[in-house]
């Protein structure tokens, strides 16, 4: 662009046409736009490159989550976070207001309790490594039903006594509808729609995925249940995060 800039800009007025010469003359009026645009985008790809670090976990940006390694994460803007005022019902009818509980580590996954299809697997594969998940005494597994009318606290214990789910820091949570749906869709990119023929429209339903977030509650690892690859993955982040905020 610059190029093409400079060549209108070197054109003789006498050799082109009047509607050219006044093209040219409107360039020249814009031209310090132009170059302070030109720079400012320059600038702002600087602040967003980032190199991954073997010894680091990315965070995530923007709409897209694209992942960024920095060390000061205060002080960029639109990395995934979990809201301040993100408050949830868990399974013992409390209210839990994420920021009253802070916390060094946390998985987030998304599920209903009467799912027949991902949701007993990936409730499974986190039962399976609860050997290896002992070794970060202070994390917690937050799992967030997507169908909060109908997942009341009482079907929520009553989905943890199915499971013999006896870790104490392993959370059910219903709450509002629009409150769920935003943090899944926003903070955590699980914005995957199903058609439902009941209601004979696109509405939002779960996703596969673990969510890690870290201290200071930036989503900083995305993971599948589906499979053993990603959940050993998400043991070694674990290993890994923990160790850098000790």
């Amino acid at each position: 662009m610059i190029s093409w800039i400079s060549t209108l800009l070197r054109m003789n007025p006498k050799k082109t046409n009047p509607q050219n010469h006044f093209f040219q003359k409107k360039v020249r009026a814009l031209l310090p736009l132009l170059i302070f645009l030109i720079a400012l985008s320059l600038v702002m790809c600087k602040e967003t490159e980032s190199k991954p670090e073997k010894d680091s976990l990315p965070y995530f940006l923007g709409k897209d989550f694209d992942p960024v390694w920095t060390k000061d994460p205060g002080a960029m803007e639109s990395l995934k976070q979990i809201p301040e005022g993100f408050q949830l019902t868990n399974h013992l009818g409390h209210p839990y207001r994420w920021k009253d509980h802070p916390k060094p580590v946390s998985l987030v996954v998304f599920f209903y309790a009467t799912c027949r299809g991902i949701c007993p697997l990936i409730t499974k594969n986190i039962i399976q490594i609860q050997p290896e998940l002992a070794e970060f005494p202070d994390l917690e597994i937050h799992s967030i039903s997507i169908n909060p009318k109908e997942d009341t606290p009482s079907v929520l214990s009553n989905y943890r006594k199915l499971y013999k789910i006896q870790n104490p820091n392993w959370f059910f949570h219903t709450g509002e509808v629009e409150v769920i749906e935003s943090f899944a869709k926003s903070t955590c990119g699980a914005e995957v729609e199903g058609f439902s023929l009941e209601k004979n429209k696109y509405e939002f339903v779960h996703t596969e995925n673990i969510f890690l977030f870290d201290g200071k509650n930036y989503l900083r690892g995305i993971y599948r249940a589906k499979g053993t690859g990603d959940i050993q993955r998400l043991v070694a982040d674990l290993r890994l995060i923990t160790k850098k905020q000790n």
